[in-house]
């Protein structure tokens, strides 16, 4: 069997396979030389800004005729003015442009405040009146609960029938 292989693989053979792979892989350099990217000079780029104009006109809108609003009226009688205010009767918070009225421990500004009213809570008048710091303070508190009391002024309040 050795001396089949000897016939196969003589120096002559051996050798024409040695050059024709080294042949090959020249030719491969070659072709891989010969497509090698080139350098390629880079210029800066340039930002390119299109303007779109917008348009100037608007257009008109069509004239509409006013309708004119009708108030409505209530059943419910108008509550008696505000300076009819006198102990024991019940008082509405109103006009406070949602601020509240502050009710305080005592009457004057400087006290402490001890609970803030809502515009539409209503109170029993306990005490009062009292003059001080320019306004004219009572001693209200909330029918319903003990919580809710302190001195306020009347600038905001307004008396309201029997809840």
């Amino acid at each position: 069997m050795l001396k089949g292989l000897r016939s196969i693989f003589s120096v002559k053979v051996v050798f024409g396979a040695i050059i024709f792979a080294v042949g090959i892989f020249s030719v491969f350099v070659l072709i891989l030389w010969s497509a090698k990217a080139s350098d390629i000079a880079q210029t800066p780029a340039t930002a390119i800004l299109n303007v779109i104009e917008v348009p100037t006109g608007t257009a008109i809108a069509p004239m509409q005729t006013p309708t004119q609003l009708t108030t409505p009226s209530s059943s419910q009688p108008a509550p008696p003015p505000s300076g009819d205010i006198g102990i024991g009767d019940y008082v509405q918070v109103n006009g406070t442009g949602g601020a509240g009225l502050r009710l305080h421990k005592s009457a004057g500004v400087s006290s402490d405040v001890q609970y803030v009213a809502i515009d539409t809570e209503v109170f029993t008048v306990k005490n009062g009146p009292i003059e001080a710091d320019g306004y004219v303070w009572w001693q209200l508190q909330d029918p319903y609960t003990n919580n809710a009391a302190g001195w306020g002024v009347s600038n905001y309040l307004v008396v309201v029938p029997n809840p």
